[in-house]
């Protein structure tokens, strides 16, 4: 068994995982993660190991990514390699509580374990959890606590039962008809929601500033919000890197009028605000600066993730600088109600 990066996908153990799940897909049809847990738990091969072995690359591990890819459409490594169609032909895949918390404690164990094997293994000079660079042992460590952290979102929706996935994207069509549909019948999605549709950086804009922003009408495009602030000032606000690339650490506020162009701009960083961040990972004993890390495919919060109470001291944060703006034209309207 071998691995060539700090994902599971990257990894014989979670390419044989995704392969034995495949296996077993319907070509088309309804799949539940409890019955990919038990594929994987029946084969020999694939059995999940010991968490107390603190292994880097397991099924689990794999099925924690795929979840991931399901939820941001990603399906070039899913159906890609063999070209079935098999994962995006699924009509729905969807995962209990239950099992959700199961996937995310056996990750959240194996992290623990692992660490605590890799402290084992610096008393016999063998560093960096035994893998060749210390940036891919940290970088393995926030990968893990990413997926920990996409478990724990999905936890927190409403019902035993979560949507991971509904409606195919790439059924086979024939020629001159609709996939689904009789020809000449309208196609339909009527399962997919706004938010599976949406990019990581809408989704965590629409966090920021969805409900409750000192602006009206939010759109949410790539790494940008729009929003109007007055009849002539329209919003913008978007992720930034810093000193490193592809370290998003901070948002850029501009507000545009919409004959002139440019009025005015504020650089908001999450360190600033948010100030630095406790966590668990002992390689940020003194907290971690929060941004958002861009590591080849993957993009998430890097170590530490922002709960609402962090979004909403963002958001008052640049509501604030907002309401400069806003004040000489409240006040011309104070004066016209009152004459």
């Amino acid at each position: 068994m071998g691995c060539w990066g700090i994902t599971a996908f990257e990894s014989d153990a979670g390419l044989d995982a995704i392969s034995l799940i495949r296996k077993h897909l319907p070509e088309q049809g309804d799949v539940e993660l409890r019955q990919m847990l038990a594929w994987l738990k029946a084969d020999s091969w694939n059995a999940p190991p010991e968490v107390s072995e603190g292994v880097s690359h397991t099924s689990p591990m794999a099925v924690a990514e795929l979840i991931v890819k399901f939820q941001e459409k990603d399906f070039s490594a899913l159906d890609g390699i063999r070209g079935d169609k098999k994962f995006s032909s699924l009509s729905s895949f969807t995962a209990s509580k239950e099992s959700l918390q199961w996937v995310r404690e056996y990750l959240s164990e194996t992290l623990f374990y692992s660490r605590k094997c890799a402290k084992e293994q610096e008393k016999s000079g063998v560093l960096w959890g035994g893998w060749f660079q210390e940036r891919d042992w940290k970088h393995w460590q926030a990968h893990m606590e990413k997926l920990i952290g996409r478990m724990d979102e999905l936890l927190t929706r409403e019902g035993e039962t979560v949507a991971l996935w509904t409606g195919s994207i790439c059924q086979k069509v024939e020629p001159g008809k609709m996939a689904g549909k009789k020809e000449g019948e309208e196609r339909e999605n009527p399962h997919r929601s706004e938010e599976e549709s949406m990019t990581f950086f809408e989704r965590e804009l629409k966090k920021m500033f969805g409900t409750g922003a000192s602006f009206s009408e939010p759109r949410f495009v790539g790494n940008c919000c729009y929003g109007r602030l007055t009849d002539q000032i329209r919003v913008k606000i978007n992720f930034q890197t810093g000193m490193v690339a592809d370290h998003y650490d901070r948002l850029k506020v501009t507000l545009l009028n919409r004959n002139e162009g440019t009025i005015d701009s504020m650089v908001v960083k999450f360190g600033d605000v948010w100030g630095l961040k406790k966590t668990t990972n002992p390689n940020f004993r003194d907290g971690v600066n929060p941004h958002i890390w861009s590591y080849g495919k993957e993009i998430g919060w890097y170590v530490y993730q922002p709960g609402k109470e962090d979004y909403k001291v963002l958001s008052e944060a640049v509501k604030t600088y907002l309401q400069v703006f806003q004040e000489p034209e409240e006040a011309m309207q104070m004066g016209q109600k009152m004459c």
